[in-house]
């Protein structure tokens, strides 16, 4: 009787036991608190970003940086523009100068110590005259831009009719050939060589 008595008691304990077994595994592990070659393991520590350097002015920052709000950051990118010219005429017009001011601004940004200054010509007119007509236009162009205050090395050069811009005849397509372009080291020029200054 006794031994009956027992019986159920060991019953309870063995279950109790099996419970115990089975909780232990299946404890979660908490894989920042894992023990690697007797060490916690923890997580990076994040890096911090340094602080972008104090400025003034643009010429307190390095190449390719503009200062903005007192710090030093990437500068825009800018392209320059080509201008456009009248029939058989070198003279600037206001909305010439304006995209020659607009260049002015993007010269300033880019720091750029030469440039070249591309002038063409639409299909009329000879050969000879139209080198004429184009470098009288690259030199109008390098004029104003030195009235602007852009200190950087001005060089023209004249393709005249050679490299249209379209192709075609008619005032459409000559309009788009009558032009200067700004070109900065690096560029490509018209002739599809770089622009070397």
């Amino acid at each position: 009787m006794l031994s009956r008595a027992i019986h159920p008691f060991r019953r309870a304990l063995f279950a109790a036991a099996l419970l115990a077994a089975a909780c232990a595994g299946n404890q979660k592990r908490n894989p920042s608190t894992d023990v690697h070659d007797a060490a916690v393991a923890t997580a990076p520590a994040p890096t911090r970003a340094e602080p972008a350097p104090q400025c003034r002015a643009d010429a307190d920052c390095g190449p390719g940086q503009a200062c903005s709000s007192g710090q030093c950051i990437a500068a825009s990118r800018c392209d320059l523009l080509r201008v456009s010219f009248a029939f058989d005429s070198a003279q600037l017009d206001e909305r010439a100068m304006q995209s020659l001011r607009d260049d002015a601004q993007c010269l300033k940004q880019r720091r750029a110590a030469a440039l070249l200054v591309e002038g063409h010509c639409d299909e009329r007119g000879t050969t000879a005259y139209n080198i004429a007509l184009g470098a009288r236009r690259a030199e109008a162009v390098k004029r104003y831009l030195a009235d602007l205050g852009i200190g950087a090395r001005i060089e023209t050069v004249s393709f005249g009719k050679e490299l249209p811009a379209v192709q075609g005849t008619g005032e459409a397509a000559w309009a788009k050939n009558r032009r200067a372009e700004l070109k900065a080291q690096g560029d490509t020029r018209s002739d599809g060589k770089p622009v070397s200054l």
